[in-house]
C-alpha cells in the first residue's frame, strides 16, 4: 500500500526549507531598510553641514572686511612709531601666525568629524545579532 503523505522526515525537511526561506526574505528586508536609513541619516548630515557652511560663509565675508579695516587701523597706529614697511611687517606677520593656529585648528576638526551613518552601524550590529540567533533557532 503506497501512500502519497510526506514522511515526517520530509515534512521536516520542507519546513525548515520554508524556515530558511522566510529568514532569507526577512533578512532581504532588513538590509533595504538599513539602507533607507543610511540615506536619511547621510541626508541629514549633509544637510546640516550645508547650512552650517552658508552661515560660516557669511560670517566670512562681514569677518575678511572687518578685519581689513581692523588691520589697516592698526598699521597706521604703528606708523607712529615705526617705519611704513614694519608696521605693514609685523601686522602681516601676526596675521599669518594667526592664519597657522586657524588652519590647523580646523584640520584637526576635520579629522576629528566622522560623517558616518552612526544609529545605521549601530542597527546593523543588531540586525547580524537577530540573524544569528535565528539560524542557531532554526538548526536546533
Amino acid at each position: 500500500m503506497s501512500t502519497n503523505a510526506p514522511t515526517p522526515r520530509a515534512a521536516e525537511q520542507e519546513s525548515i526549507g520554508e524556515l530558511l526561506s522566510g529568514l532569507v526574505g526577512d533578512l532581504q528586508q532588513l538590509i533595504r531598510g538599513e539602507v533607507e536609513l543610511a540615506k536619511t541619516e547621510i541626508k541629514e548630515d549633509v544637510g546640516q553641514a550645508a547650512r552650517a557652511g552658508q552661515m560660516l560663509g557669511v560670517a566670512l565675508m562681514f569677518g575678511l572686511v572687518g578685519l581689513t579695516v581692523f588691520v589697516l587701523g592698526v598699521a597706521v597706529y604703528l606708523e607712529k612709531w615705526l617705519d611704513d614697511w614694519q608696521a605693514l611687517g609685523l601686522v602681516g606677520l601676526i596675521l599669518l601666525i594667526i592664519a597657522a593656529i586657524a588652519a590647523i585648528t580646523g584640520r584637526n576638526h576635520l579629522r576629528a568629524s566622522a560623517m558616518t551613518p552612526e544609529r545605521t552601524v549601530e542597527s546593523l550590529k543588531e540586525d547580524k545579532e537577530w540573524a544569528s540567533q535565528q539560524v542557531k533557532s532554526i538548526r536546533s
